[in-house]
């Protein structure tokens, strides 16, 4: 594990680069070892937790190397950081206080894109600040899944989103990888919404092409699957497309640009009308995962990213979804974000089955596996979710029996820290952060009112995916101070 100084070092260059406040800051950062402290009552969960943050961390590298600030985000012993795992693991990173490492990892990736490479990035860079051999020859032959730009530029919403940090709307590099994607890249590999079943596997190949040369034959995959023949369009990429867009809208929307952020909504619609009109399968009750050159429909991975990006909003197909996932035989890559979404629709028996399981299961090393844990118990089980342009914190406890009694301690956010405890139906929440806040304080269940600092409010009672009631209402919570929540029987 790295030094406790160079910890707390990162930290506090983390803090000071994403605080935006306007007031005296007054928030002092925290080591390693204080910040994101959980405890429970139901021991397997907090052994859950403190397993996958002593992992995560191992895998972190505190600007000692030529790239900066980064944590291994590939296969183990790589020594790289590659854009599908970075996007999936920055939100359990970030609720650990690797906030400097995301932003340095992203900004590597936004500003390596090159007309050359097609508007691709670097899909893995390595400890060196160089593109990873593994996976790198020249700008002519790489390996590059096309999901890439777009899950980076929804990853880095989020980030804005957690830390207030205004590069992630600002900064130039991150702005023209952004506009690039929704533009250049959009069309150098024809994904417009009317081309989606009309490309061709091959494109913008090398002047040497060799089919039987993977970096040839795998610059521009149309999915995240990599094994499966044929494909042209897929599931997973439409849906990481859908999300793309709609981040590309809100940051747009953000900078003041009403006319680009329109155009990106509507365009985000499109993708979303493909994969419900056309990759939907009626008569099996399910969704088809790929588009093959054949002209056909064909099933494989990729449908778990219409839930974790929310493509869906029917709460049949949601069901039917994710029944047939849950009956599929997954990869610690997939697996590890299945608690934040399964909680999230409301199936938290099967969130929490998963949960403790992962730490036990084969390739539970993957650094993908600790990263989701973290997420998947902060944001899924606590249901702490951040919004800086809201400036609003909405918590939701989805545990059930002893953990029903949980608490993560100094969660960084908004340049501070949060701090959430859950006892079943009572809540408290620490706001150790410069921002005037509200707080969305939602419960379980069907409750008339909810009980803040002595005030009843009337609550606004709305049901998941699955069917449960969950019961909400908004409330102050300034800078620097503490408020209870609760319902009654």
């Amino acid at each position: 594990m790295r030094s406790m100084k160079h910890l707390f070092l990162g930290l506090s260059l983390a803090l000071a680069a994403c605080t935006h406040s306007t007031k005296t800051e007054t928030v002092e950062a925290m080591s390693m070892s204080e910040v994101a402290v959980f405890t429970s009552a139901d021991r397997d969960l907090e052994k859950t937790f403190n397993w996958a943050k002593a992992m995560a961390w191992l895998y972190a590298h505190e600007g000692d190397d030529a790239v900066g600030y980064w944590y291994e985000a590939s296969l183990p012993m790589r020594e790289a950081f590659c854009m599908r795992d970075v996007s999936h693991q920055c939100v359990g990173g970030q609720i650990l206080g690797m906030t400097q490492h995301n932003k340095n990892m992203f900004h590597r990736f936004a500003e390596n894109i090159s007309e050359a490479k097609d508007w691709c990035s670097y899909w893995e860079i390595n400890r060196y600040n160089k593109p990873a051999p593994a996976d790198y020859e020249n700008d002519s032959s790489f390996w590059y899944n096309l999901n890439a730009n777009f899950d980076v530029m929804q990853a880095c919403l989020k980030m804005y989103e957690w830390t207030g940090d205004a590069d992630y709307l600002e900064n130039g590099e991150m702005v023209n990888f952004y506009d690039r994607t929704v533009t250049d890249y959009v069309e150098r590999w024809e994904l417009q919404p009317e081309k989606a079943f009309g490309r061709v596997r091959y494109m913008n190949k090398a002047a040497d092409f060799d089919i039987n040369k993977s970096f040839h034959r795998c610059r521009g995959l149309s999915s995240y699957a990599e094994n499966f023949p044929g494909i042209v369009m897929s599931i997973d990429l439409l849906s990481t497309m859908y999300a793309g867009f709609n981040a590309y809208a809100e940051m747009m929307q953000m900078n003041g640009d009403d006319v680009k952020a329109k155009e990106a909504r509507a365009k985000a619609q499109l993708y979303r009308q493909i994969v419900e009109e056309r990759f939907w399968d009626a008569e099996h009750n399910r969704y088809n995962t790929f588009w093959t050159e054949a002209g056909e429909f064909k099933r494989g991975e990729g449908a778990p990213f219409v839930l974790w990006f929310g493509v869906t909003d029917n709460p049949e197909r949601i069901r039917a979804l994710v029944k047939d996932i849950l009956n599929i035989e997954w990869n610690v890559e997939n697996l590890s974000a299945f608690p934040a979404f399964l909680y999230k629709y409301g199936y938290a028996d099967e969130a929490y089955r998963h949960l403790i399981a992962l730490p036990k299961m084969k390739r539970s090393e993957y650094p993908e596996v600790s990263f989701g844990v973290v997420e998947g118990i902060v944001c899924g089980a606590m249901g702490i979710r951040p919004s800086f342009s809201k400036k609003q914190i909405t918590t939701c406890s989805r545990l059930k029996d002893a953990a029903g009694k949980s608490a993560i301690r100094n969660v960084p956010m908004f340049g501070g820290y949060i701090s959430v405890a859950h006892n079943n139906l009572t809540t408290q929440i620490d706001n150790n952060t410069d921002e005037d806040l509200m707080w969305e304080a939602a419960f379980m269940g069907e409750h008339p009112q909810i009980t803040v600092g002595g005030k009843s409010y009337d609550a606004i009672v709305g049901r998941d995916a699955n069917g449960n009631a969950c019961s909400r209402c908004l409330v102050p919570l300034p800078a620097h101070k503490s408020a209870v929540a609760e319902v009654r029987q």
